[in-house]
């Protein structure tokens, strides 16, 4: 693994093992309600949510961290890629995280 995916993988772990954080909590459920939303799953749990969450490229991830992850732009980079992995995400398929910064 690349020096960037290490730093990466601890940004997305760090950010959902963080339960003291009232943001993170409501962008979870963001996220949960997203899958329903665009019909990935009725009843999505958190581990569901979690794994949309480390999907996500990786210019979402440092896009959601500086800005949030409910903000408008990042949610249009969110819904792009659930959109482009609609299949995948139901299956819970392996998805290969994207680089690109």
């Amino acid at each position: 693994m690349s020096y960037k995916h290490n730093n990466l993988m601890a940004m997305r772990q760090n950010y959902w093992n963080d339960i003291d954080s009232a943001q993170v909590a409501n962008e979870k459920q963001f996220f949960q309600q997203t899958l329903i939303e665009h019909q990935i799953y009725t009843a999505p749990s958190e581990d569901d949510a979690k794994y949309l969450f480390f999907s996500l490229p990786s210019i979402i991830i440092v896009k959601g961290y500086a800005l949030g992850f409910k903000h408008d732009s990042v949610q249009a980079m969110i819904f792009k890629h659930i959109q482009d992995n609609k299949t995948v995400l139901q299956q819970k398929s392996d998805i290969k995280i994207q680089f690109r910064m």
